[in-house]
């Protein structure tokens, strides 16, 4: 009987790592494969150990002599006899359900090539280190096709794709060192597609031994240029977007490199754009210089944008409007939307440019500790600041020093609470949104061998929304259903998107309403089922969409406690939301909404449309839980106890 899948593993003296390697491949949940080894003339005990399993789905195939991971992947993918091939290095694991969740996304999107997972960085001894930043931080179709003509951005052994194009295309020999980069866009020459998914469901090993760390040695950027030089004149008489790309991209890479320190300053001055540079530093400077009273308060955030944690720092400011306080952007907004927000309460100061450069950062830190040096009252807080953590450090111990995190990042990711750990013991007070958060700093805590006393530090002050009187929904016979907020990965917008088309070709009536930034984020196939409305700042706009919808979907990766749940719920609008972060504490299936456990993308779209359908249908259980979830809201996110709790803690 022909298998599925057909796993390609080459090896040449993997003694050290290969039999975990095997272990992970015939441990995974999916099943129905073959799997090719290709035992390229190892000289150590790499045979003996392939030879130890007796897994009748193993093929081994010997190299007398070793040929080269080029010819031994293609010698694979020759003999391959499944629908779907599956790459795999015998130094790195795959997790459990990588196969099936590769396998179930490439039997349902028939459009996608190639489908690669996010992968995690481990040590020798298989401990995590951190990711690929090219690799974690690329996802969906047109990121990878804009980004591979740059750098390669897809893992080798994270990758399934479809046999019929792998045996076409083949591994390049003139690729050497680079075969899967220059694969990839080939793939992408001859206009397939390339998807990853938004999930590491793979540990990729770094050793000494490792081709990835042999070949870096020599220089990423040495490597990265030859490899484009070969790219181009393989292809010099097959001239298309790719290569056109790989052309602008190699000019580049020639300008910037080799080149002397000083100069590099002065390139990334001109990156930032020196005029704006200049200009932002001597209206920083005039603002600083015009300061009378002393400072009460000075906050660092990073965006005055339209978000959930933009609106309660907005929040948290207003709290503070009566006394001096100055507020440090450090990083680039998208949008003015709360802007005015942030300025009603106190003085703005933008430096986003400023903390980019060596000599303008190290001024704009000198200035805030000399504010800080002058007066001993003053309370410093910060949020979601990369900045604000490299600050603190030179900061004098006396200060009462405060921060806010909303959520923690994906364990594999840097962020807040990872850039804060250096100065855990200078920090008086840390401020959450959520009892969950307080449980992941007790982990973090215990990793990191930070005394767990610390958390005795940590405060949970639950986020408001203004409260509104009851309306029960009309009575109709459609559903209307509802997604606000911006488009990233983790918000993962797409399952909604592909709930709006499944819902129409099962002849449901359900209309889907999405308000937010989401351009790039659904897919183009899904568009014709969804009303897009973009960025909404009109107050009563949004009010008339609350009272307008029934439903409002959250299918994100990770979250802290969304602002747009809160709003939702006391407007009477029933959340369906996927259970991360601080979210179960107050969607509740049968009792405020319904709560998705599910990890599995499939899963969570199939779980969606089945409560979508049963509410379209049991219109009377949706009301009483329309009613529940506004007495809910009415209850637990009070204005007059986040204003008590924050002047209490700014004072």
């Amino acid at each position: 009987m022909i298998p599925k899948i057909s796993v390609i593993m080459p090896a040449y003296n993997a003694s050290l790592y290969i039999k975990e390697a095997i272990e992970s491949v015939l441990s995974q949940t999916y099943t129905d494969f073959e799997f090719i080894i290709i035992n390229d003339g190892s000289t150590d005990t790499t045979l003996d150990i392939i030879k130890s399993f007796s897994d009748k789905r193993i093929i081994l195939v010997n190299n007398e002599i070793n040929l080269g991971i080029i010819k031994s992947r293609n010698i694979g993918i020759d003999l391959a006899r499944g629908k779907y091939i599956a790459k795999m290095d015998a130094d790195d694991i795959s997790l459990p359900s990588r196969f099936e969740k590769q396998f179930k996304y490439l039997d349902q999107n028939p459009n996608v090539a190639v489908i690669a997972t996010k992968l995690a960085l481990i040590d020798e001894k298989g401990v995590l280190q951190s990711v690929w930043p090219e690799d974690y931080y690329v996802s969906g179709i047109n990121q990878i096709k804009v980004t591979l003509p740059i750098i390669n951005c897809i893992g080798q052994p994270t990758v399934m794709m479809r046999a019929d194009i792998a045996k076409e295309i083949g591994y390049n020999a003139d690729y050497i060192k680079n075969e899967d980069w220059g694969f990839w866009l080939d793939v992408l020459s001859k206009n397939y597609t390339i998807e990853k998914l938004d999930e590491v469901l793979l540990y990729y090993r770094i050793h000494s031994a490792s081709t990835t760390v042999t070949e870096n040695n020599s220089g990423v950027e040495i490597k990265t240029i030859k490899f484009k030089l070969k790219y181009l004149k393989n292809n010099i008489f097959k001239f298309n977007e790719v290569s056109l790309n790989v052309a602008k991209s190699l000019i580049k890479d020639i300008a910037k490199f080799p080149i002397p320190l000083s100069l590099r300053k002065v390139f990334k001055i001109i990156n930032l754009g020196p005029i704006k540079l200049i200009r932002q530093f001597f209206r920083v400077r005039k603002q600083l210089g015009k300061l009378q009273t002393p400072v009460s308060n000075i906050f660092l955030f990073p965006y005055y944008h339209s978000g959930g944690a933009e609106r309660v720092h907005a929040s948290i400011l207003e709290v503070v409007s009566n006394k001096n306080s100055l507020v440090f952007i450090t990083d680039t907004s998208t949008s003015d939307a709360l802007l005015n927000d942030f300025k009603r309460s106190s003085i703005i100061l933008e430096v986003n440019l400023i903390n980019q450069f060596g000599p303008t950062y190290n001024w704009l830190k000198n200035k805030i500790k000399e504010i800080c040096d002058s007066n001993n009252s003053i309370v410093l807080f910060g949020c979601n600041s990369k900045f604000y953590y490299q600050l603190i450090k030179s900061l004098p111990n006396k200060l009462k020093i405060i921060d806010l995190i909303h959520a923690f990042v994906h364990e594999h990711e840097p962020g807040p609470e990872k850039w804060s750990l250096p100065v855990v013991q200078k920090i008086s007070n840390r401020i959450v949104i959520s009892e969950n958060t307080i449980q992941d700093f007790r982990y973090l805590y215990y990793k990191h061998h930070i005394n767990l006393e610390y958390l005795n530090k940590i405060k949970n002050i639950s986020n408001f929304i203004e409260e509104v009187p009851f309306i029960k929904k009309e009575m109709k016979q459609s559903l209307d259903v509802l997604y606000v907020g911006r488009g990233s990965t983790e918000k993962r917008i797409h399952l909604i998107s592909k709930v709006a088309k499944f819902s129409k070709h099962k002849n449901l009536n359900i209309n889907f309403h999405f308000v937010g930034n989401v351009d790039g984020f659904i897919p183009e196939e899904d568009l014709p089922y969804c009303k897009i409305y973009n960025e909404i700042h009109d107050s009563n706009e949004i009010d008339k969409i609350y009272k307008m919808a029934d439903i409002l979907i959250i299918t994100s990766s990770r979250e802290g406690f969304p602002m747009v749940i809160m709003e939702a719920m006391i407007h009477g609008v029933v959340p369906i939301a996927t259970n991360v972060g601080g979210i179960s504490a107050h969607v509740k299936t049968n009792e405020t909404g319904v709560l998705i456990d599910e990890k599995d993308e499939q899963t969570i779209v199939e779980l969606i449309i089945q409560n979508l359908e049963y509410f379209l249908y049991n219109r009377i259980i949706l009301d009483k839980l329309s009613l529940k979830a506004y007495n809910h809201a009415q209850a637990n996110f009070r204005k007059d106890v986040f204003f008590k709790s924050y002047d209490e803690l700014l004072s």
